[in-house]
């Protein structure tokens, strides 16, 4: 007879450890500051769901990782930058092989009106790509965190980031703008050896 027992996600320190003992690559997990809020996924990211609209937080996610391309990556930008906004394409792509980590950035306002802000860091991992346009949102959606429900949202003209990629400073910051909207950022990373 089949248990029915739930299964139960691992702790990072705990795929940590296993990564460190069999040599593959382990997640390097951001350090949000500056507004932004490191979560675990939630169950939907709708616009207005309790606990995720807020006047003062961004939240950045998990997705997936480590997770290997089986095809090219359509990406919006690889390159580092100062102030660009949600309307910019580098129209690059990440080669099929690559081994990835996906984190989303998630911004919903309370009132819908005004900005947020924030920043992720990254200790070890490099960031290799940002998505933040409709249509490479939604051509990515095999990156979507497991049990989420989505409603992508693309920055948009008037939204502000950042991409610093200078060695020990893998980090992005974000002004998103809303009225009303939903705003999203999925950051890619390599993956590190633990």
């Amino acid at each position: 007879m089949l248990s029915t027992t739930a299964w139960i996600a691992p702790s990072v320190l705990a795929l940590d450890r296993v990564a460190a003992a069999t040599g593959s690559v382990a997640t390097d997990i951001p350090v949000a500051s500056g507004g932004a809020t490191y979560i675990t996924p939630p169950a939907t990211i709708a616009e207005g769901t309790p606990g995720l609209d807020s006047n003062t937080n961004t939240w950045v996610f998990q997705e997936v990782g480590p997770f290997t391309l089986t095809a090219g990556l359509a990406v919006n930008r690889v390159s580092a930058g100062s102030g660009f906004t949600g309307n910019s394409n580098e129209n690059a792509t990440i080669p099929a092989g690559t081994q990835i980590c996906s984190f989303y950035v998630h911004g919903d306002r309370l009132d819908d009106n005004g900005t947020l802000t924030g920043t992720m860091t990254f200790g070890n991992a490099s960031i290799i790509g940002l998505i933040y346009r409709t249509a490479q949102l939604n051509s990515s959606t095999y990156l979507q965190a497991p049990g989420t429900t989505y409603f992508n949202a693309p920055m948009e003209v008037s939204d502000l980031m950042w991409l610093d990629l200078t060695p020990g400073a893998n980090s992005l910051r974000w002004s998103m703008r809303f009225g009303p909207a939903l705003d999203g950022i999925r950051v890619i990373t390599n993956c590190c050896a633990p």
